[in-house]
């Protein structure tokens, strides 16, 4: 038996809350007939008809403290409860904080504890390693890696850049992480654990929880306007069976301001509980239970609370019964609340803590002293305008916003000296870290500190401190994309706080313009980089990031002449900007510009020898130009520099390939395979050069890999001639008419079913139907198929002369596509 807890001041705050707790009465009973009426089960477990609630309302309606009720609830029907909340901005870490509780109550999940403590000291490990990949610690905290990453896409910033991609070139880097988490760790199962998290854990997190079958679960889910990017999908796939049983005994209940999606959730028969401010009735007796009893008074706060019971319960923590006060309080229900606080020194508190957008024991400190401090922290929890979260205690975000129009209005000279001294605070904190330059941004705590250090800044002195702000982003921009981001972001709150409409309009428009690039809208995101040159105060080399920034954007929008001019302006403002020179020359190297293309990279590889994105790009541009030595010694130069940089393995196999050396093709499309066995693109490539090489089966294992992983109409084509050049032309034939299928499907692509045109003709080609074959291929070329998809033809038929040679239309199909495209 887990010995008696000691209460704490929580749990009296939390009693004292009770006690005057009213309404709320067809939600409670909703809750509690779930735990006092069970159904049974056909091995007679007992279970809650319902599992999920949905408590939703507007703010300070008490949806916290509704869920708070249901925690009292649960736990005297002798379930155990759990509750997360905005402060918690992981998956891994909501369970773990589940755990945290459970384990409290005497019901620890030690499977998942025992994973957990791994996960936690392995991605600190690798985090602080200096050997880390760029942008590896903004990956680790995400709950899935996405797939699918085009390289034209990647920006070759060598680290200065590389996160601007963020979620579009995450597949590549994700590669590049997980490589290096395999030779990090070498233990295969802390390579999973480390790489995904929610996998791993989420199983063993739902084994735990069905060792508790002897009580009643219940998880409470908190501010989930907040959470729900973040939590919405994984709670889905958990009850989707993605992740294994969910126990029959588990309850949740999810609280927010909105209504749970009913596309997404209606078939989980979630019970709406909407929360609305408060009756009249229910109002009146919540006031006198906090022993108002003059109607004149009890009426006055009705209307200055809107029968919020926030509003109430901050009203009637000082309120007098005395009618004649009235005349002398006035103003929002918060002005009221601080005019009749006594002691002054607990009112300027109540003011002041405000000013922190979090708060503990240390910041308050900060605000009225050490000796004070722990007394006055104290008193402030107690108030009913004070939230606890999981990460310390935060203002009511309906109060907070009062509180500081309040604070301004009352001094802006103490409002700009107690911004400043929090600043200051944040500023020492970045500075006890010790990190250097190249860690901060690796470095969570200090990302933390820095963004709180920008808000009180620009708090203080909004218009001193903006140019400073926007320097600073174009710093982040260069060294990490996400927390460029949230340093926007913290700029639009700032200038809404403090009232700033130009800190405001900056933040809103870097933020959109980097939310803009992840959503394909480079119209928006080049538009935030036009109007950031425009502000003066940014030094020449600030500028020329920007303009080389924009020249990115431009090139990945196509629009290569307008990159051409800012990697111009870029490159003249700054001569030694390496990856501006090198992504110059792979706009060159779009435009078919080869000989300026290579220029450039070997200017770029002058600047840095072990430029490797610059090496690889000059042997890409070599291979378009058909200069395949040249191209060869790049890609390997590139590789000698990282033995796993797979662009350039991959690139260098297909080199190979057009050389007919398909056996080097092989090898190098094994060694990706090596570092990372889930490479689609490689596993085909393999395939393919396996065809090519004439070993059938194993042509056929490795594409029909791949085709259990993603079926595609290319991969059907290239194991139909696997099948060909083993005889078996039935197998062709099924293969080719899933290609076919396929192809017919993907009208996205090609709305003018080119390629399929072309499967036809390759399909009654194999059948020895060649006049039929003759009349679909016609057909493509009349109806002026792209030439991309001529050359994939003619790729075919070679392939196809490789498995049948001397097949008597081969090669006159081919003839006539190189011909008439020609002409075309």
């Amino acid at each position: 038996m887990p010995s008696k807890k000691r209460l704490s001041r929580q749990d009296i705050i939390r009693a004292q809350q009770r006690s005057t707790f009213v309404g709320r009465v067809e939600q409670l009973e909703a809750f509690e007939s779930n735990l006092s009426h069970l159904e049974r089960a056909e091995d007679g477990t007992a279970y809650p008809a319902a599992f999920l609630f949905n408590v939703w309302g507007q703010g300070g309606v008490g949806k916290t403290t509704l869920l708070r009720r249901f925690e009292d609830i649960a736990k005297r029907y002798g379930a155990v409860v759990a509750l997360t909340d905005e402060a918690i901005d992981s998956v891994p870490e909501v369970m773990a904080e589940f755990a945290r509780q459970l384990r409290a109550q005497g019901k620890p999940c030690e499977r998942f504890d025992e994973r957990y403590r791994v996960y936690r000291q392995k991605r600190k490990e690798l985090e602080t390693d200096p050997e880390a990949p760029q942008g590896f610690s903004a990956f680790m905290g995400k709950t899935v890696a996405k797939v699918g990453l085009s390289l034209g896409r990647q920006v070759p910033g060598a680290g200065a850049a590389i996160d601007f991609v963020d979620e579009k070139a995450v597949v590549d880097s994700a590669g590049e992480w997980a490589a290096y988490v395999t030779r990090k760790l070498k233990n295969k199962d802390e390579v999973q654990l480390v790489n995904e998290p929610v996998e791993v854990l989420t199983p063993l997190f739902l084994e735990d929880l069905g060792e508790i079958f002897d009580y009643q679960v219940v998880l409470l889910f908190d501010t989930f306007e907040r959470t729900d990017e973040v939590l919405e999908q994984w709670l889905l796939d958990v009850v989707a069976d993605r992740y294994g049983e969910l126990p029959i005994n588990c309850i949740w209940a999810i609280a927010g301001r909105e209504k749970l999606n009913p596309n997404r959730w209606s078939s989980y028969s979630p019970v709406p509980l909407r929360v609305e401010p408060f009756t009249k009735e229910e109002a009146v007796h919540f006031l006198q239970r906090k022993g108002l009893t003059n109607e004149t008074v009890i009426e006055k706060n009705l209307d200055l609370s809107e029968r919020l019971p926030l509003m109430l319960a901050i009203l009637a923590e000082s309120a007098s019964n005395n009618p004649a006060d009235l005349a002398e309080a006035s103003g929002t229900a918060v002005e009221r609340f601080l005019k009749w606080v006594d002691d002054p020194e607990k009112r300027a508190l109540a003011i002041d803590a405000a000013l922190p957008q979090r708060l503990n024991k240390d910041v308050i400190a900060v605000l009225v002293g050490e000796e004070k401090s722990e007394a006055l922290f104290d008193w402030l929890k107690t108030m009913p305008f004070v939230r606890e979260r999981s990460d310390g205690w935060a203002y009511h975000d309906v109060v907070r916003p009062q509180m500081l129009r309040y604070s301004k209005k009352s001094s802006r000279d103490e409002w700009s000296q107690k911004q400043s001294q929090l600043a200051n605070y944040y500023g020492d904190r970045c500075q006890k870290l010790g990190l250097k330059e190249d860690e901060k941004y690796k470095n969570s705590n200090w990302q933390g500190y820095a963004l709180e250090q920008l808000y009180h800044r620009l708090c203080s002195h909004p218009q001193q401190a903006l140019p400073a702000a926007l320097s600073q982003f174009v710093q982040a921009l260069n060294q990490k994309r996400r927390f460029a981001q949230q340093w926007a972001a913290v700029m639009s709150q700032t200038g809404l706080d403090a009232d700033n409409s130009k800190v405001k309009a900056w933040g809103e428009r870097l933020f959109n313009g980097l939310q803009a690039y992840d959503d394909d809208q480079y119209i928006q995101t080049i538009n935030a980089f036009t109007q950031l040159l425009k502000v003066e105060t940014l030094e020449s080399y600030e500028r020329a990031d920007v303009l080389a920034w924009r020249g990115e954007v431009c090139r990945l929008d196509s629009n290569y002449e307008f990159a051409l001019a800012d990697f111009n302006c870029a490159i003249e403002l700054d001569p030694e900007l390496d990856w501006a020179i090198a992504s110059r020359g792979e706009t060159y190297q779009l435009m078919e510009r080869y000989e300026e293309a290579l220029a450039d990279f070997d200017r770029a590889i002058k600047l840095d020898p072990e430029y490797k994105w610059a090496i690889t790009s000059r042997g890409e541009t070599y291979q378009l130009m058909e200069h395949y030595e040249e191209a060869l010694a790049d890609f390997s130069r590139a590789i000698e520099l990282d033995p796993e940089y797979k662009w350039a393995i991959t690139s260098r196999g297909e080199v190979h390939e057009k050389l007919a050396q398909y056996e080097e093709a092989i090898d190098n499309y094994s060694r990706i395979l090596e570092l990372d066995p889930e490479h689609k693109l490689a596993l085909s490539m393999r395939g393919l050069n396996y065809l090519l090489s004439k070993q059938y089966e194993k042509s056929i294992e490795d594409l029909t890999a791949t085709l259990l992983v993603e079926e595609n109409s290319p991969c059907y084509c290239c194991r139909t001639l696997a099948h060909l050049g083993l005889g078996k032309v039935e197998h062709a034939k099924a293969d080719l008419i899933q290609a076919i299928q396929l192809a017919t499907e993907d009208h996205k692509r090609d709305p003018q079913q080119h390629r399929n045109t072309f499967n036809l003709g390759l399909y009654y080609l194999i059948a020895r139907k060649p006049e039929t074959a003759r009349v679909y291929y016609k057909e493509a070329i009349q109806r002026n198929a792209p030439w991309g998809v001529v050359l994939d033809a003619i790729d075919d038929l070679q392939r196809l002369a490789i498995i049948i040679p001397n097949h008597p239309h081969v090669e006159e199909l081919e003839a006539f596509l190189r011909q008439t495209n020609a002409k075309r």
